[in-house]
């Protein structure tokens, strides 16, 4: 069984906000764009707040539930639905963070497979 991660962040590449709101409506039943400007959305989907952010790292958004009341328990069940969903490149963490972790912490999600990645 997975560990329930606390929150969920993911990161998307070249993503755009409308898609992800799209991706968003279609996962959860109340999705409210709650603050927009030119670098981020921030929406309201089911009581929780969303964050997504454009160019977080280079070329990848970052899509970051601030409360995990999702359908996921952890970084890499969301973004195995998001990459299905968008058909995008997605990386996120593999685990929960641990003092002392040695190799690869992150996964990438990529044209339906799925490789460790060092990512920092």
């Amino acid at each position: 069984m997975s560990e329930r991660f606390p929150d969920i962040e993911v990161y998307v590449l070249k993503a755009e906000a409308a898609e992800i709101q799209n991706w968003l409506t279609s996962q959860f039943t109340q999705v409210e764009e709650q603050k927009s400007n030119s670098k981020s959305v921030q929406w309201l989907v089911d009581g929780v707040e969303v964050l997504f952010t454009l160019n977080s790292n280079k070329n990848f958004a970052s899509l970051w539930f601030k409360q995990n009341k999702t359908p996921w328990d952890n970084d890499l069940e969301c973004g195995r639905a998001l990459h299905t969903a968008l058909d995008k490149e997605v990386r996120c963490s593999k685990a929960a963070w641990k003092e002392g972790d040695d190799g690869p912490a992150w996964t990438k999600l990529i044209r339906g497979e799925e490789k460790d990645l060092d990512w920092d």
